[in-house]
């Protein structure tokens, strides 16, 4: 069997902390009847390996709109002190809209994310899904790739902001509050509407399946490592869509870590 590492940590010893953040997540979402579903790698992990991929380095569950606000709300008021929540609207500097549940006393560390001012530690990561309509989908994601690169480029460092005037002007007029305003408003305003699929605006969701909504609200119960947490009904359909062949493993050379992490220090609760 392969064995992987991070930063000098055993990959199974960076899990195992990812796991204990995730059980928090659970009892949390369980308590306050916030439906949540394993998702993306992790989703693939649970049905192909019972747990893990055996070289994954983050754990993904995602949720719909009103429950992610639902999440949000909760989290602000119960979530432990043993945690930072954090997006865009945490911390200014942070350039994403999805919600990292982050264990304080821990460095995970990043490297396209080293260079900003924001919390380091490792993570859980949480998506919203948004209503979403086919005919304007492909504006909607063209116009949140831009803001993007508005926010990305607004968070570099000043020497490394490559461009021309024409970029620095286009780009340096937003203000980082007007351009995460203008994401939040194009990935929300469609769950005004009776509308049956969704997508994770939220990050890269042109590279991603449109979703029935009937599919990811469908849960059941499902193992992952020692524990048990909600997947869709139709798990095998939504990897598919996702992965196409999702149970063929990738060829060796492809199986590594994918997050390009520099620097890693598990804190306390690493043995336990």
């Amino acid at each position: 069997m392969e064995q992987y590492a991070i930063c000098g940590h055993d990959i199974r010893d960076v899990q195992a902390v990812i796991l204990s953040i995730m059980t928090d997540i659970d009892a949390l979402c369980r308590e306050h009847k916030i439906e949540y579903f394993l998702y993306g790698g992790t989703l693939l992990g649970a049905v192909r390996h019972g747990g893990f991929i055996p070289w994954d380095d983050d754990l993904d569950i995602a949720m719909t709109r009103k429950n992610y606000n639902k999440f949000k709300r909760v989290v602000k008021k119960y979530l432990s002190k043993e945690y930072y929540a954090e997006d865009y609207f945490a911390n200014i500097n942070n350039p994403l809209s999805i919600l990292k549940i982050k264990l304080n006393g821990t460095r995970y560390v990043e490297a396209i994310f080293s260079h900003l001012n924001i919390h380091q530690g490792v993570y859980v990561d949480v998506f919203p899904l948004d209503k979403v309509w086919k005919p304007v989908f492909k504006l909607q994601t063209a116009l949140l790739i831009k803001l993007q690169s508005v926010r990305n480029y607004k968070l570099l460092p000043r020497g490394k902001k490559n461009g021309g005037w024409g970029k620095r002007i286009l780009y340096g007029w937003m203000p980082l509050r007007l351009c995460r305003a203008l994401t939040e408003g194009i990935m929300r305003f469609l769950n005004l509407f009776p509308l049956h699929t969704v997508n994770q605006l939220c990050h890269r969701g042109r590279h991603w399946p449109l979703f029935d909504i009937g599919d990811v609200t469908d849960l059941v119960d499902i193992p992952f490592e020692c524990q048990t947490f909600p997947a869709p009904r139709k798990k095998e359909k939504i990897l598919t869509m996702c992965y196409h062949d999702y149970m063929r493993m990738p060829p060796i050379e492809k199986r590594q870590p994918t997050h390009g992490i520099i620097e890693c220090d598990l804190g306390d609760r690493y043995g336990k």
